[in-house]
C-alpha cells in the first residue's frame, strides 16, 4: 500500500534544487517548473493520464483518470490543484494524496474534524486554489493527539523526500500534522488535511518572485 501511494505521487510537483541523493519519489515541480503556461500544464496532465476536473479563472483541478487504483474502493482518487498568475503561468501546486483506507476495513479519520470539508484549508469552491498555502497550513488549530496510524505513516513516508531535498524544516507541528520547508524562491508544505483523508503537499512561488518574473503585471 505504501509503495502504491509513493508511486502515485510521481508526476505531482515545479523546479526546485536538485536532490543531493537520488530521489525516492518525484515532486510535481520536477515535471512542471513554476511559471509554466497554463496550456502546457494542461497538456502535461493529459499526457500523463490526469483528467481536467474543475476550472476557475486562475486555477485548475486535475484528477487521476483511473479513479480506483487502491485495493479498498472507498479510497478516493488523487487530485492536484494548480494556481496561475495574471499571465496564466503556474505559481503554486497542491497535490492531495488520499490516505488509503484499511484493506478490508474502515477509513481512519481525525477525531473532531468530522464536519470540515476535506480541502477547506487550501481550496475555495468559488475561486479555486488559494494563496499563502504554507501559512494556511500552519494556522490550523493544533491537535492534542497524534494522527491515526495510516495518516502518520503516510505523512512520514512523504516527508522523507522533502527533508532530503530541502533540509531543515522551517516549522513542524508538535504531533505530526504538518511541516514546512523553504527555498530562496518558494515555500513547501506537507499537511494532514481536513478530516484526515488526505496528506496535502504544497509548492508555492514566493510573491516577490512572482512580481519580479518577466511578464508579470
Amino acid at each position: 500500500m505504501r509503495t502504491l501511494l509513493l508511486l502515485l505521487f510521481l508526476g505531482c510537483a515545479a523546479t526546485e534544487p536538485a536532490p543531493q541523493t537520488p530521489a525516492r519519489r518525484a515532486l510535481v515541480t520536477d515535471s512542471l517548473p513554476f511559471l509554466v503556461p497554463r496550456a502546457q500544464v494542461r497538456a502535461w496532465h493529459e499526457h500523463n493520464d490526469w483528467c481536467l476536473a474543475r476550472q476557475w479563472p486562475q486555477s485548475d483541478e486535475f484528477v487521476v483518470c483511473n479513479r480506483q487504483p487502491y485495493l479498498n474502493s472507498r479510497t478516493p482518487p488523487q487530485h492536484t490543484f494548480v494556481r496561475y498568475d495574471a499571465a496564466q503561468r503556474s505559481i503554486s501546486y497542491a497535490t492531495f494524496a488520499p490516505v488509503p483506507c484499511r484493506m478490508y476495513g474502515r477509513c481512519d479519520g481525525v477525531y473532531g474534524r468530522t464536519w470540515w470539508r476535506d480541502d477547506h484549508d487550501f481550496v475555495d469552491h468559488e475561486q479555486g486554489l488559494l494563496d499563502n498555502l504554507a501559512q494556511r497550513g500552519r494556522n490550523e488549530p493544533p491537535e492534542e493527539t497524534a494522527p491515526p496510524e495510516m495518516q502518520t505513516d503516510d505523512f512520514r513516508a512523504l516527508a522523507q523526500e522533502l527533508d532530503t531535498r530541502f533540509g531543515a524544516r522551517t516549522w513542524a507541528d508538535a504531533h505530526g500534522y504538518g511541516a514546512t520547508w523553504a527555498t530562496r524562491t518558494a515555500e513547501i508544505g506537507l499537511f494532514v488535511a481536513g478530516k484526515g483523508g488526505w496528506v496535502v503537499e504544497t509548492h508555492e512561488l514566493r510573491p516577490a518572485v512572482v512580481s519580479a518574473a518577466p511578464g508579470a503585471t
